[in-house]
């Protein structure tokens, strides 16, 4: 956490002295093609005014050289502000070395609030960072890479203010990580998370290149207990994805195990698998599952509930005569119906090369709902934590290690991770493939 935290502060700090150092009061572009003399050939520097806008006036208030694109070359980012328009609102382009060329595939919109300087842009780590300021004390930065032929986002940063507390907000698209903290003005800490999100996206439904539908517990950082025993991913770690459909939703979890331990009796130690739920909807806490109440110098997280927990506790059998079984507790009072789905649970779990695959599946309405909590355009959040119990020697059953995404703690549901319910047509991320409108156009001209 503390080595994020810093790699963001570095870039919070690089993205917004860019500008400053490169543009500082915007440029013509005859003044922009002389910077670009030391990074580039002046037959790379003369495709780049074409990709411009054409016919009218511009300045260029940032730029940067570096490698998006993981190539090796350099690739060029460029915010520029279009002159005689009332809108507040620069465009960054992206250009990329192919093959001898300095190709513009990306041109994306970014509004600013007073100077077209707001909107800046850095290449650091293989990414492009690009920095908006959104209101006063509110700033984003986001940061894009480029590669078979797709513009993906790759994480997210917002710095802001909530009542008097400073707030920042990490979210990683492709570890599906997401990091909260909650700062008083005296810079102490009030409250943090740290947790993995779980896109869920409706059963069948192809996932595209640039979209990450698996999320994965295989560091240090998610070792929630028993450390000590643990020695690498090897030992013990674990990736889930999660569809569902309109009555189910299914759980498909492929663990590594250097040592598996199924146990001999019902009571013995053994390896296991949780599944937690806190299935309070998110909008209806007031937007934030983490925090009760925020009232000017008071933060109070939301570390109880009388009710929505659910957990289900998988024993893996022996992958043989011995077949696995499921374990439903809860906080609620079920009704008939969610009594009776009870008996619809299903798991099965296979060996394979270095560890198993668990497959579950639960009916919503055991969870309380009549069909999938989906709404055609918005996307529902659910807390949810997968915990992984890794047993090394059955005789020595405090000797296990927990390996988790979340820090989870199953009575608080503040320690809990999320769960996404992705509607078709919308994705937990962004990318944008440049050949799409090429493809379209000759399926159009073929008739298509």
């Amino acid at each position: 956490m503390v080595r994020c935290r810093h790699a963001l502060l570095s870039v919070v700090l690089f993205v917004l002295i860019a500008p400053v150092l490169s543009a500082q009061s915007g440029m013509t572009y005859d003044e922009f093609a002389r910077r670009l003399t030391p990074y580039f050939a002046e037959e790379l520097i003369q495709d780049i005014r074409p990709a411009l806008p054409q016919g009218s006036a511009y300045r260029i208030w940032g730029w940067d050289v570096g490698d998006f694109s993981g190539d090796g070359n350099y690739d060029l980012a460029i915010s520029v502000n279009v002159l005689g328009t009332r809108k507040r609102e620069n465009f960054v382009y992206l250009f990329v070395d192919t093959e001898g060329f300095l190709v513009n595939i990306g041109k994306l919109p970014f509004a600013y609030i007073d100077l077209p300087l707001e909107v800046g842009v850095v290449v650091k780590e293989q990414t492009c960072y690009i920095t908006q300021k959104r209101r006063s004390d509110d700033w984003m930065i986001r940061g894009y890479r480029f590669g078979e032929g797709s513009i993906v986002l790759v994480d997210e940063f917002v710095s802001d203010r909530v009542e008097s507390f400073g707030h920042e907000t990490f979210r990683s698209y492709q570890t599906l990580e997401t990091q909260e903290r909650f700062i008083t003005n005296d810079g102490d800490l009030a409250f943090a998370t740290d947790y993995g999100v779980i896109p869920a996206y409706s059963r069948g439904r192809q996932v595209y290149a640039g979209y990450v539908p698996e999320i994965a517990a295989s560091r240090i950082k998610h070792v929630v207990n028993g450390a000590f025993w643990w020695t690498d991913e090897r030992d013990a770690s674990l990736r889930a994805r999660v569809v569902y459909d309109n009555d189910y939703l299914y759980f498909r979890v492929t663990v590594q195990d250097s040592t598996i331990i199924t146990g001999w009796c019902d009571t013995c130690a053994a390896d296991r698998l949780d599944i937690w739920f806190d299935v309070t909807p998110a909008d209806e806490l007031g937007g934030s599952r983490y925090i009760q109440n925020i009232k000017r110098s008071t933060i109070t997280p939301r570390s109880s509930t009388d009710s929505g927990l659910f957990a289900f506790s998988i024993q893996i059998g022996d992958f043989g005569d011995r077949r696995p079984t499921i374990k439903v507790k809860t906080t609620d009072d079920l009704d008939p119906a969610q009594d009776s789905a009870v008996q619809r649970v299903r798991v099965v779990t296979a060996p394979r090369t270095g560890g198993y695959v668990v497959k579950v599946r639960i009916p919503f309405v055991l969870l309380g709902y009549e069909r999938a909590p989906v709404e055609d355009q918005s996307i529902t959040e659910f807390g949810c934590t997968i915990a992984l119990y890794d047993v090394d020697n059955e005789f020595r059953p405090d000797e296990t290690s927990v390996v988790a995404t979340s820090p989870i703690q199953p009575l608080n549901p503040a320690t809990y991770g999320a769960i996404q319910f992705i509607p078709d047509g919308g994705w937990y991320g962004e990318t944008v493939n440049i050949y799409t409108e090429s493809v379209l156009g000759s399926l159009r001209e073929l008739g298509f």
